[in-house]
């Protein structure tokens, strides 16, 4: 079995998504996963220093680090203070969304 280490969060959305993995409840088709449990911030710190085979990064932390990993088509965290955020060079009032253009990752 060849391992790999897999940084994410300890956070229940993390939690929940690696549970059956971290178990040993599917099919690791040949892996055996090192679970990293650190929050994002580190686990940014540590892609760049190219620590982690696999690793969930905040967004921002991806132009650092986009020759090394490769950023899959899926996967997103939000919750009740955190994600998404609209960004803008101007000061936009919520009733004056629905007039601009907006970017989104994914």
């Amino acid at each position: 079995m060849q391992r790999l280490t897999l940084g994410h969060s300890p956070d229940p959305d993390d939690a929940f998504m690696f549970y059956a993995m971290a178990k040993g409840l599917i099919d690791s088709h040949g892996y055996d996963f090192e679970h990293i449990l650190q929050d994002i911030q580190t686990l940014n710190e540590r892609a760049t220093r190219g620590e982690l085979d696999i690793t969930a990064i905040s967004i921002h932390a991806y132009a650092s680090v986009s020759s090394d990993y490769a950023l899959l088509p899926t996967g997103a965290s939000m919750g009740d203070g955190y994600g998404p955020m609209l960004v803008a060079s101007e000061i936009i009032l919520r009733e004056e969304i629905g007039n601009k253009k907006i970017a989104v990752p994914g």
